[in-house]
């Protein structure tokens, strides 16, 4: 769409995609295979199937903990591996970083 000769993108699907990712954390939760601490999200590495869909998990996860648990922008989430309470990485800045991926590339 372009307004003022200036190209205008619409947020239309923001509101649905919104709502996927809170209805997938919501599932994953359910079978245990994620757990919200705080600001520590304690997830199995093994559903994150490459390097960019962890950065994408990370970056919903958040925006997921803005709506449901009322983070802020700048707040910081740290990702642990569910079972062995490893660093994973962190969404801080609005960037996310991962630290290690080893498990799921397995």
């Amino acid at each position: 769409m372009i307004y003022a000769k200036k190209k205008v993108q619409s947020n239309a699907n923001l509101a649905a995609q919104t709502a996927k990712i809170i209805a997938n954390v919501k599932a994953l939760e359910e079978k245990n295979m994620l757990r919200i601490e705080g600001n520590v999200v304690f997830v199995y590495p093994e559903i994150w199937k490459d390097r960019a869909t962890a950065l994408n998990w990370m970056k919903c996860l958040h925006l997921y903990c803005m709506v449901k648990k009322r983070f802020k922008e700048s707040d910081a989430l740290y990702f642990k591996h569910f079972g062995s309470s490893a660093d994973l990485g962190a969404f801080k800045n609005k960037k996310a970083s991962l630290l290690a991926i080893e498990a799921s590339s397995a």
